[in-house]
């Protein structure tokens, strides 16, 4: 099987993960390179040395201080990945490596993560919650304009994600519910999208994560308040989100202490956001 490299790096995460993390049953200890190389052998039976093992996952150091990712022989590739997918280990799923959509593999991963013992099934998110919200308010020295679009919930309990966010000179945004579609992108100065997921987790959260498109950079977003989404006859109003990037910045120097929390909870409570649905 001929590996991309993505799916390289797919494989190198989980070895380092068992590597880093995993432990022996028996006396508690991390395990090592050797202990994945037995891992391997007795998970396939093929053999790979556990110093080339650790060279694929780790590289090796150049003349100029970096490192150089090496690969291997197709029948180790092979060996490595029947390794990372067999079920008994539980490193990735056989979907994780064949299909690249890596933010999806994490939403449900978190969504596995989150499940707990007591509860009996996963409730998935109401439809209520499908349609399109929009924010207003003045950002510095503009007015931005964020519609937040919500899709309806897959089977697997993800939720897509949509967001535009414009921004317009502070005089023509305050008049923004009475310009007409045509003038509101006459008159918009930017515009940025981003795209992501969420999910809702066993105590109702909604946790939102985005991504500005080109650039990658990330936006979070996490409800503060919510009605009772399961028992609404009707679409949701209204989602009450904090927004969330950067932490808080503090005086640089001056370590945190109670009497900063005042200025931190308004710094916070600046960044609560309600978007009222619109479609």
């Amino acid at each position: 099987m001929r590996l991309s490299d993505w799916q390289l790096h797919r494989l190198r995460d989980a070895l380092r993960a068992f590597h880093k993390f995993g432990r022996d049953p028996v006396d508690g200890r991390h395990f090592n390179w050797k202990d994945a190389s037995e891992a391997i052998f007795l998970s396939t039976e093929v053999e790979v040395p556990p110093e080339r093992l650790r060279q694929f996952v780790e590289g090796v150091k150049t003349p100029g201080g970096g490192r150089r990712l090496l690969t291997m022989q197709d029948d180790r590739l092979d060996a490595i990945a029947k390794f990372a997918t067999d079920e008994d280990y539980g490193l990735i799923s056989e979907a994780e490596l064949r299909e690249h959509a890596p933010s999806w593999h994490a939403a449900q991963r978190l969504l596995e993560y989150l499940k707990q013992d007591f509860d009996t099934e996963r409730i998935l998110p109401p439809s209520t919650l499908e349609g399109t919200y929009r924010n207003g308010r003045i950002d510095e020295d503009n007015y931005v304009v964020r519609e937040l679009t919500l899709q309806r919930a897959s089977d697997d309990g993800l939720i897509r994600l949509v967001q535009i966010e414009d921004s317009y000179e502070l005089l023509d945004g305050m008049q923004f519910d009475d310009f007409t579609p045509e003038k509101r992108e006459e008159v918009r100065d930017s515009r940025i999208v981003f795209g992501g997921w969420a999910i809702l987790t066993p105590e109702d959260n909604l946790l939102m994560f985005l991504k500005k498109e080109r650039t990658g950079q990330n936006c979070y977003y996490m409800t503060v308040a919510a009605e009772n989404w399961h028992s609404l006859q009707a679409p949701a109003a209204a989602l009450a989100l904090l927004r969330h990037d950067y932490p808080i910045e503090t005086n640089e120097g001056e370590p945190l202490e109670p009497k900063k929390l005042p200025g931190i909870s308004e710094a916070i409570g600046n960044n609560i956001a309600l978007f009222r649905r619109v479609a």
